[in-house]
């Protein structure tokens, strides 16, 4: 073969070195040469003759000086000017600066003098000689060689890249008339325009799903599009708008399965799956046998790799070549849609929420419990409040580290989400303390409530890097009285029962009346 010849190999040997060299021209020179050489390499060649034309002169002058030197000192000066000339592969430049230099050498052998006048002057012209020839040689075989590399024709860098490259494949396809296409690609472009706006504007999941419904179905010209959300935590997919038409139970009761039939293998394959593919798939119809029903299509919605949910597409008015393309490029959008009123969420609940356990912070509470009072004071129903703090948590934090502290704060916020009703406002009020605000909940109630989450917390073992550790804390309970008492003084009688807790002992509740403070402990 050709590639096992002699020549090819010298060939490839000559491309090596050809290659090399212009990797190591094309890098930028090494830090440790400094700002200055940097800036010599880097000079254009004309810049570099005017500079041999000025030091000419000084060198000439220091020869003709020193005496007996034969064009040494100018041939010392400017060599390194006329070799940067040289390296940029510019012949006329080159050859410009070996005149300039040669001149220099010949001036200064010519009035240095000495002792041996003849033998100085035969040193100067093979000087000039030498610079001369070196200079041409050096600029042709730099010119040579770039334009060798750089020659897409004959480069073996290139060739290699070509041969790395996929062959096309040729596809006997249809094309539609130009005018056709002409016609609807405007149309296209104004459709995927007006549905990335009013999906980009929706930030809401409430306002941004039925967006996607109603744009999949004007786009997509069908009377079904119903959109499942991936719940990564529970592994499984969640449909946030419920059914759409009962009177269509072969349609709506189809909902894809997570552990097998289409809406797995969608999951797993992450693409996209139609019916006209699975009737064609033999293969594939066999493994997807556990849905009665095969909606016209199903796709993922993926933004960033990561899997959102899934789209169903069915009802389509007329099955149109370009319905896959069409589809998902609007999963695309929707996908980015999607991520982006989560991650909008996410950071809503950030402000809201206390990033250690959980529950709202201060502000969130204070504006919850406003919108209580007020309620509360319309309606005349009852409003309790339950406030807590960890008994002597500063010790504790010293005793076992500001790490366990943290684990028990957070295991004090399940402990309070388990024990208070679901309608409980529950808030982490500052430090170790808790809150909660419990509407329609009076004053005994609430008392009781504290109680049993007393005791809850001082039996439950709380862990720490395989430490166990017990908790205590203290209580203050008051219920809304109603009239002129505002939210600021509900807090303060809360906060006023729960120092008094602290004082009388720890570890127990009190709850405030008109009457008098009364403090319960616990029996046990």
């Amino acid at each position: 073969m050709i590639f096992s010849t002699p020549e090819w190999r010298q060939g490839e040997v000559l491309w090596a070195v050809c290659l090399r060299l212009d990797e190591l021209m094309s890098r930028s020179p090494p830090e440790k040469l400094g700002p200055m050489i940097r800036a010599l390499l880097n000079t254009k060649p004309w810049r570099l003759v005017v500079l041999i034309g000025t030091l000419a002169p000084l060198a000439i002058v220091c020869g003709i000086r020193w005496e007996g030197t034969g064009g040494a000192v100018s041939l010392a000066s400017l060599i390194l000017p006329v070799t940067l000339v040289a390296l940029s592969g510019r012949l006329r430049w080159t050859l410009a600066a070996s005149c300039l230099v040669s001149i220099s050498i010949a001036i200064e052998a010519a009035y240095s003098g000495g002792p041996d006048d003849g033998n100085g002057l035969r040193f100067a012209a093979a000087l000039v000689l030498i610079i001369t020839a070196l200079g041409a040689l050096v600029s042709t075989t730099v010119r040579f060689l770039r334009n060798s590399i750089e020659d897409p024709r004959t480069s073996l860098r290139y060739l290699r890249e070509l041969e790395q490259l996929p062959v096309p494949v040729r596809t006997e396809t249809a094309m539609p008339p130009e005018s056709v296409v002409s016609a609807e690609f405007p149309v296209l472009l104004h459709t995927l325009e007006d549905i990335g706006r009013r999906i980009s504007m929706n930030l809401d999941l409430e306002t941004l799903l039925p967006a996607i419904v109603s744009t999949a179905k004007a786009s997509l010209r069908c009377g079904e599009c119903r959109v499942f959300l991936w719940d990564q935590q529970g592994s499984e997919l969640v449909n946030p708008l419920g059914r759409v038409h009962d009177e269509q139970a072969d349609v709506d009761c189809f909902s894809p399965s997570v552990e097998s039939g289409l809406g797995a293998w969608v999951i797993r394959e992450r693409t996209l799956l139609t019916s006209e593919r699975v009737e064609q798939d033999h293969l594939l119809k066999s493994e997807l046998s556990d849905d009665d029903y095969v909606p016209q299509a199903i796709a993922p919605l993926m933004a960033g790799g990561d899997l959102l949910g899934l789209i169903v597409i069915d009802e389509l008015e007329h099955q149109s070549s370009n319905f896959e393309r069409m589809l998902d490029t609007l999963t695309n959008i929707y996908a980015l849609g999607l991520k982006n009123a989560q991650l909008f969420r996410r950071v809503e609940e950030m402000a809201l929420r206390d990033g250690l356990t959980g529950l709202f912070n201060h502000t969130t509470f204070q504006r919850e419990l406003r919108s209580l009072v007020r309620k509360s004071t319309v309606n005349g129903t009852p409003l309790s409040l339950v406030m807590s703090d960890v008994d002597r948590f500063k010790s504790f934090n010293d005793d076992y580290g500001h790490q366990a502290g943290d684990d028990v704060l957070r295991e004090l916020a399940l402990l309070w989400k388990a024990v208070m009703p679901n309608s409980a406002i529950l808030a982490r009020y500052g430090g170790e303390e808790f809150i909660a605000a419990l509407p329609n909940c009076d004053e005994d109630r609430a008392t009781e409530l504290a109680e049993i989450l007393r005791s809850t917390i001082e039996e439950h073992p709380f862990l720490s890097h395989g430490r166990e550790m017990r908790v205590t804390a203290s209580f203050g309970v008051a219920e809304f009285a109603g009239g002129s008492q505002s939210t600021d003084d509900l807090v303060r009688v809360s906060d006023q029962c729960l120092y008094t807790a602290k004082k009388s002992g720890r570890n127990n509740v009190v709850r405030y009346t008109e009457r008098s403070v009364i403090s319960l402990r616990s029996t046990s």
